[in-house]
């Protein structure tokens, strides 16, 4: 076994609390929330070479984004792809500008 502290210790210690948060409240942080029912996975494996393609996405006057998406029918499906549209947005423009930018969606 090998000395010293790994590089994620905060990670690895947060990891092994987290359990001792399960049915408990966010009062202490200030957060009116429902008490924790669970504590599930937190990672989100993803491996994605797909090329997803919007209707339009427009820069307005306010150097706000408008994402516009034809649908003929509004599904839960749609919606999540719309998250992800909006997530890849949000990384192209950061690793272009350094900034994230509003977005506003229109189903």
């Amino acid at each position: 076994m090998s000395k010293g502290v790994a590089y994620q210790n905060k990670d690895i210690e947060f990891k092994v609390l987290s359990e001792s948060f399960k049915e408990k409240s966010f009062a202490a942080y200030g957060l009116n929330l429902p008490r924790i029912k669970d504590v599930l996975p937190t990672n989100l494996p993803a491996v994605s070479a797909n090329e997803l393609r919007m209707d339009h996405l427009f820069l307005l006057e306010d150097h706000t984004y408008a994402l516009v998406d034809y649908e003929s029918e509004n599904t839960v499906e749609d919606r999540i792809k719309y998250v992800d549209y909006i997530a890849r947005i949000v990384k192209r423009f950061y690793k272009e500008n350094t900034v994230i930018p509003g977005i506003l969606g229109w189903l």
